[in-house]
Order: structure tokens, then sequence, then C-alpha cells
């Protein structure tokens, strides 16, 4: 939906200031698929995005991206891209980041974990707070730890291990890992950008693409809208070659980053489909019960005629078994994404390991166990064995006596 502003002179045309979902329109598809909000509160989520537009021209797309639950206050999470600023012609190429500099740890906006910019409100008529840029080191740290968000952007994060930071942005933090794992987009929707360097674009026919009623209950219609995360929090390596080349940093640096690309592994490229989700854990002739994504479908499921095109008015639901509360639906042509849960990485809906009965994802046991752990079966009896009696006859157990008294009185 364009967002546009009246000019003063009424011959000229209506400015365009930025396209704003229509917010009210996807939440009642999202109904159906059992999540979002009452369109009373939806209606209010729309209008804010509009103020939020408005009052930032420099929006040029936005949606609602989700509700972060806390302890003592929630937040609304709007995410939006921003103009970036018109470049010279003849402007000089940014030189490389060094990777013990601190420009290192936050990628450039745009990029990786900060390809889009995040706004968070407590709801209702309260003022949008925009957040900062994710920074790699937060995402890491976000790694190794447990915690309810409290609803208080200054609040201290108080953890073990030490989280480098304040709520803000371990919010900023989890919020990069939510969308890397969990925003999806229906297959030919997008393709790779032809300029390179991670981006993508809108297909030119994403309609004619747009996969069938049954395929969007399966994996293979759905790819990863967002870059994936590597284990140094950010969404891409350093070149080494060419950091090497222009001597900005030595052997051992190099060799230090080589050692992490290599342990890294093969890294899930730019929509990379999500029938490859967790098979770095996925157990040897278990596959077919670990699954990172559940489908359901729900409504209408007849087909109908409109001309020469056939319609459908059910609705597929695609729901994050490693993130609780990250849901995609679709219905028709059109798709959505949001999130409604805690930010916490759960592996309890996940089956346990056959091997070992621990979970697959070692450190994100929820707190509340999600359901009851099974009735351990009766033990089996213990197999019975004579006593350890000695060797020689014991005079006791004959029935006479041992005490001396009663040999001195004889």
């Amino acid at each position: 939906m364009n967002l546009v502003r009246q000019p003063s002179d009424s011959t000229a045309a209506p400015k365009v200031l930025g396209v704003v979902q229509n917010f009210l329109e996807d939440s009642a598809m999202l109904r159906w698929a059992g999540v979002g909000f009452s369109q009373q509160e939806s209606y209010h989520i729309g209008a804010s995005l509009r103020r939020l537009a408005v009052e930032t021209p420099s929006i040029e797309l936005l949606r609602f991206w989700g509700k972060v639950l806390g302890t003592e206050g929630d937040y609304m999470v709007a995410e939006g891209v921003l103009k970036s600023a018109p470049r010279a012609a003849d402007a000089a190429e940014k030189p490389p980041v060094l990777p013990d500099s601190p420009e290192f740890d936050v990628e450039s906006r745009g990029e990786g974990a900060n390809s889009f910019t995040y706004w968070v409100s407590s709801g209702g008529c309260a003022p949008w707070v925009r957040l900062p840029a994710a920074r790699a080191s937060h995402i890491v740290a976000a790694r190794t730890m447990k915690r309810i968000l409290t609803g208080k952007l200054d609040a201290p994060v108080l953890s073990m291990p030490w989280y480098p930071g304040k709520e803000r942005h371990l919010l900023r933090a989890q919020i990069a890992r939510i969308s890397a794992t969990c925003t999806l987009a229906t297959k030919g929707w997008y393709e790779e950008d032809e300029e390179g360097g991670g981006k993508i674009k809108q297909a030119e026919d994403p309609i004619g693409a747009f996969p069938g009623q049954e395929e969007l209950a399966s994996d293979a219609a759905w790819v990863h809208r967002m870059p994936c995360l590597n284990k140094i929090g950010k969404c891409s390596y350093p070149d080494v070659d060419a950091l090497t080349g222009a001597e900005l940093i030595n052997e051992e640096q190099a060799k230090v980053i080589a050692a992490q690309i290599e342990a890294e592994g093969e890294q899930k490229g730019i929509l990379s489909g999500v029938d490859g989700d967790l098979a770095e854990v996925k157990p040897e002739g278990d596959e077919g019960n670990v699954v990172a994504w559940s489908y359901k479908v729900f409504g209408d499921k007849g087909m109908y005629k409109f001309g020469d095109a056939d319609k459908s008015h059910q609705v597929t639901a695609a729901r994050s078994m490693i993130w609780p509360g990250a849901t995609t639906a679709a219905q028709g042509t059109k798709f959505a994404n949001i999130y409604i849960g805690y930010a916490m990485k759960s592996g309890s809906l996940l089956p346990p390991n056959p091997l070992t009965g621990l979970s697959l994802l070692p450190g994100t046991e929820a707190f509340s166990p999600l359901i009851p752990d099974d009735i351990m079966e009766e033990p089996q009896d213990l197999e019975e064995h004579d006593e350890p009696n000695p060797g020689e006859d014991d005079v006791a157990s004959q029935g006479e006596s041992v005490d001396p008294g009663d040999e001195e009185a004889g």
C-alpha cells in the first residue's frame, strides 16, 4: 500500500512517501492460521505503521514484524528499509574493514544482519523507538544465554555468561537471529540481484511462479528470505586474499580467519530452501522425524473457477519448530510473515536424539516444558543372589552360644 501526501498545488501529482504493509488485510489471513490480533487491534497497528512512515520520510518500505512478549511489557516491532543516500559517481570506494577494528563488529546498513532497520513500540499510541544496529558480538553472546525480556529497553541484562549490552541490544540480536531463520518467501518470488553482493530482488513474474496449493504445505515451496548468520554473528567472512594482498593483515590473522571459515563448513546461500534446515543435526535414519517446519491447511480447501483461472481460499500456515511463535501464512498468491513469542529458541518441539536422549539443539530447552516427560516404565526385577556366607561353619548359625562367660561358668 503506497503512502502518499497530497501536494499543496492541486495540479501536481501526489508524492509517494513509501510503501507500507496493509496489515489489516494480512491480519485476516493470519487469523485463519490461528495467529495475529483482533480486527480492532490490527487496525490500530496499521494506523500506527502509517504514522511512523509519515514521521520518518526516509522510510522506503515498512511492515509489521511481530510482537515480542516480556515480563513487564511487550514490544511491537516494525521492520523497514531506509532510503540510501545518493552517492557521487566519482566517490572513492569504501576501504575494507579490518577484522580487529570496531567497525568490523557491525555490518553496514542494508547488508547481512542489518539488511533492515527495526523500530519498537509498547503499543497503542506509544511512540516508535528505533533500535540500534545489530552487532556480531551481541549475536554471538545471545546464543550462549536464555533470558526473558522485561519490556524496558534500558534494563540491564543480568545473565550468566555476561552480556555486553542492555536489553535493547539483546532484543536487536534476537530479532536478527529470528529473521535470519524464520523469514520465508515462496519459491520464485525473489531472485538474486545481478549486481551481486548477496542482494535479492522481486522476480519479473512472481505471481506466475507462485507454488500450487498442495505444494505450499511442503518444504518444496519455501525459501529463506534473509541471509544465514554464521558462527561469528555475521552473514559473511572477510576476503582473506584481498586483505593479505593489500598487506592489511598478517599471516597469523589470516590463519585465524581461515580456521573460522573452515569450521563454519558449507554455508547456506541466499534464497536457500527450507528443506536443508537442521540437516547438520539430523541423526542417520531418523531424518523424517526431525523437521524444522510444520504445515497445516485451514479454511475452505475447494477449488473454484474464476474465468479461466482456478482459485482457492484455503490458508496454509508454516510454523517454525525452532523458534516457537514464528509463522508464515499464504493464501491465494500472497503470503505474510509474523512472529509472536518470547524471542527464545527452543528445541522442545523436536524429538530427542535417539542415541543419547538429549536435545538435538543443546542449550535450547525451554524453561517450562511444552509437553510432560514420558512416564517411566516399571523397572526390571533385580536378580536374586545367594548370601555371601563365609566358607567355614559359623557357630552362631548352629544355635550354640559364643559368649565367653558361658564357657568359664562350665
